[in-house]
Parts: C-alpha cells; sequence; structure tokens
C-alpha cells in the first residue's frame, strides 16, 4: 500500500510540474514577443532618427555657403 502512495504522490507532482512547466513556457513565448516588439520599435525609431538628423545635415551643408565661388 505505501508503494501505491509514494507512485500517487509523485504522479500528482508530475502533473503539477508539467503544468508549471507549460505556463512558463507560455510566458517565455509572450515576453519574447514583447522583447521583438520592442526591438522592432527602436530600430524603426533609429532609423527614423538617422533620416532626420540625414536631413538636418543636408539642410545646415545647403544653406551655408559653399567653396565654389562664381567669380
Amino acid at each position: 500500500m505505501n508503494v501505491q502512495i509514494v507512485i500517487n504522490t509523485l504522479q500528482k507532482k508530475i502533473s503539477e510540474l508539467t503544468l508549471t512547466n507549460v505556463m512558463l513556457e507560455a510566458q517565455i513565448a509572450d515576453l519574447q514577443t514583447q522583447l521583438n516588439t520592442i526591438t522592432e520599435q527602436n530600430s524603426n525609431e533609429n532609423a527614423l532618427d538617422g533620416n532626420e538628423n540625414q536631413a538636418k545635415e543636408i539642410e545646415h551643408s545647403s544653406s551655408g555657403s559653399d567653396d565654389f565661388h562664381t567669380p
């Protein structure tokens, strides 16, 4: 009878751990999705910032005097 109790206890623990594992895997998947979204947003923002900086550089260089003077 004691062996059956041990088996039942172990089966219960295995079921609990399996459920915990599934829940943790779901959390990991959710966190990975969130991280990928944040990374993609940051990448897009950096690309936009780069384009804005490039546009500002072009504006500053075109508004300044150029080195080629015509006589």
